[in-house]
């Protein structure tokens, strides 16, 4: 299942509603486990990462807080989706980074 996802730091939501709006368009990391255990997904892929940074003040979201975060409702295999990733759909599900072979990267 490839899905989109957005996430600001939470002291960054409290102040900016800039912020808050962009993070209303979209679903949470959070939101998006949830879909994803619940459609079983075999493979969930993020695409359309959205890292919301509206105030320097405020240290910049990282696609790492966006894996730990959906591992809090998803337990299944997860891939950052990124430009030109092949994803192999089989029997067995694959997937590599540009320049690497299939199954190297889970």
């Amino acid at each position: 299942m490839i899905h989109e996802v957005a996430w600001a730091r939470p002291e960054l939501l409290s102040k900016s509603e800039q912020a808050r709006i962009i993070i209303s368009l979209h679903t949470t990391p959070e939101e998006a486990g949830t879909v994803f255990t619940r459609v079983k997904a075999r493979l969930a892929v993020y695409s359309h990462v959205v890292l919301v940074t509206t105030d320097p003040a405020f240290s910049e979201p990282t696609t790492a807080d966006v894996l730990n975060l959906t591992r809090k409702s998803y337990a299944g295999a997860l891939e950052m989706g990124e430009d030109l990733i092949t994803i192999g759909i089989g029997n067995k599900i694959e997937s590599a980074a540009r320049g690497q072979e299939h199954g190297k990267r889970r």
